[in-house]
C-alpha cells in the first residue's frame, strides 16, 4: 500500500517521535500512579472496612463478608480508574500529536525558508539571503553558514563574469589587428613582400598577446579547478628563472631586466606563482621607455615575503593594481590579484622615487603566520 506523502516528510517522524516520547513518559506515570493507588486501596480495605453503619445503626460484618465488600469496593473503584486512565491515555496520545506536530513545524520554519531561498535562488542571481533571526543556536549557524556559502559563490561569479568581460575585450583587440592588417594587405594587390613581412610581424605580436592571454586564463581556470599541490617556493629562485625567460622580451625595447634580492620561502604553487611573476614583468616592461631599466626585487619583511617590480614608466594607479578600480585591459594584474588571494597574499603599488612605480606581489612566509602585511614603506629602495 503505497502511503500519502506527508508520511514521508521530516516533520511526519518529528511528529512521530515527539509524540511517542510525551505519550510514553505520560503512559508510564498513568501506570505507575495506578499500581501505586491499586496497592494503596487494597491496603485501606484490609485495615480500615470492619463494619457498614447504615442510618444510626452500625452492622458488624463477619470475616467472610468484610472480605467480599472490601473485594467488591476495591474492583469497582480500580475499573473506575481504569476507564479514566484509557480516556485519559486516548486524549494524551491526541494531544501529544497535535504539540508534536506543532513543535515540528516551529522547528523546521527555518529548515522551510533555507530551502525555499535556494530554489528561489538563480546561478545569475546569488543576492538572496536567509538571514536568519532568533538565537545563536545550531539552525542559526547552518542558515549563516549558507549564507556565507552564498556570498562566496557571489564573489566567484562575479569574479567570473567579469574575468570572462575582461578577456573578450581583450582578445577582441588583437584579432581586429589581425585581420584589419590582412584585410588592407590582400586588398593591396601590389603589395611587395616587405609590406606582407611588415603585415606578418604586425600579426606575429597581435598573436602573442592573445597567447599570453590564453596562458593567463589557463591559469586561472587551474586554480579555480581545485587546490593545487603547495610546495616550498622561493621566490628569489622563480623571479631569477622569469627574468632569464623575459630578457628576450625586454631587449626588444633596449630595456636592462634586472633581478637582485633575498631569499623568501613561502608555501605556494610554483607554476602559479611563476606566473604572477611574469605577469608583472610584462606589464612593466610595457610601461617602461625604450632604453631604461625594470628592476626585480625579491626579499622578506617581517613575516611576510614579497616580489617587487620597478620600471621608469608614467606610473600605474595603485587602486587599479588592489582592485579597487575598474579599468579595461588588466586581464594580468586580475590574475595575478587572483594567484595571490589562494595564497593568503595582496597585490599593492606605490610611485617610485624618481618616477615610475613599484607593483609588489605580498605573500605570506611558510604556512602563514596570521600577521598584517606590513606597509609599503617597509620596503627597501628601488
Amino acid at each position: 500500500m503505497k502511503l500519502p506523502p506527508v508520511t514521508r516528510s521530516l516533520r511526519f517522524r518529528l511528529t512521530g517521535m515527539t509524540s511517542a516520547v510525551v505519550f510514553g513518559v505520560g503512559g508510564l506515570a498513568l501506570a505507575a500512579v495506578y499500581i501505586f493507588l491499586r496497592n494503596e486501596i487494597r491496603s485501606l480495605t484490609e485495615r480500615q472496612i470492619v463494619g457498614v453503619r447504615v442510618g444510626n445503626l452500625f452492622i458488624q460484618l463477619e470475616e467472610r463478608e468484610l472480605r467480599t465488600l472490601g473485594s467488591f469496593v476495591r474492583e469497582a473503584v480500580l475499573n473506575d480508574m481504569a476507564s479514566l486512565m484509557l480516556v485519559v491515555l486516548l486524549a494524551l496520545f491526541l494531544a501529544s500529536l497535535a504539540v508534536g506536530w506543532h513543535i515540528s513545524s516551529r522547528a523546521l520554519q527555518p529548515i522551510d525558508r533555507m530551502t525555499r531561498v535556494a530554489q528561489e535562488i538563480e546561478a545569475t542571481d546569488l543576492s538572496r539571503r536567509i538571514a536568519l533571526d532568533g538565537p545563536d543556536d545550531e539552525l542559526r549557524r547552518m542558515s549563516s553558514t549558507f549564507d556565507s556559502m552564498l556570498d562566496r559563490l557571489d564573489r566567484a561569479f562575479s569574479t567570473q563574469k567579469d574575468l570572462l568581460a575582461r578577456t573578450s575585450h581583450d582578445l577582441r583587440t588583437p584579432l581586429a589587428i589581425i585581420r584589419s592588417n590582412l584585410d588592407v594587405t590582400m586588398s593591396d594587390s601590389s603589395a611587395n613582400v616587405k609590406e606582407w613581412r611588415e603585415t606578418g610581424a604586425i600579426a606575429l605580436r597581435a598573436t602573442e598577446r592573445m597567447s599570453r592571454m590564453i596562458d593567463d586564463l589557463l591559469a586561472a581556470a587551474r586554480m579555480e579547478a581545485g587546490a593545487p599541490t603547495l610546495v616550498n617556493v622561493d621566490l628569489a629562485t622563480t623571479a631569477r628563472q622569469v627574468v632569464d625567460e623575459m630578457r628576450a622580451r625586454a631587449s626588444e625595447k633596449h630595456l636592462i631586466l634586472e633581478s637582485s634580492g633575498g631569499s623568501a620561502l613561502v608555501l605556494g604553487d610554483r607554476l602559479a606563482l611563476a606566473r604572477a611573476v611574469g605577469n608583472l614583468i610584462d606589464n612593466a616592461i610595457a610601461a617602461a621607455p625604450e632604453s631604461s631599466s625594470v628592476v626585480v626585487g625579491t626579499g622578506r619583511a617581517e613575516d611576510w615575503g614579497y616580489v617587487a617590480v620597478a620600471d621608469s614608466g608614467l606610473g600605474v594607479d595603485a587602486g587599479v593594481v588592489r582592485g579597487d578600480k575598474e579599468i579595461k585591459g588588466r586581464l594580468g594584474l586580475t590574475i595575478v590579484r587572483e594567484i595571490a588571494k589562494h595564497h593568503g597574499g595582496t597585490l599593492d603599488a606605490a610611485a617610485r622615487t624618481g618616477g615610475g612605480s613599484v607593483v609588489v606581489l605580498w605573500l605570506p612566509l611558510g604556512a602563514g603566520t596570521g600577521s598584517d602585511r606590513p606597509p609599503m614603506t617597509a620596503l627597501p629602495t628601488f
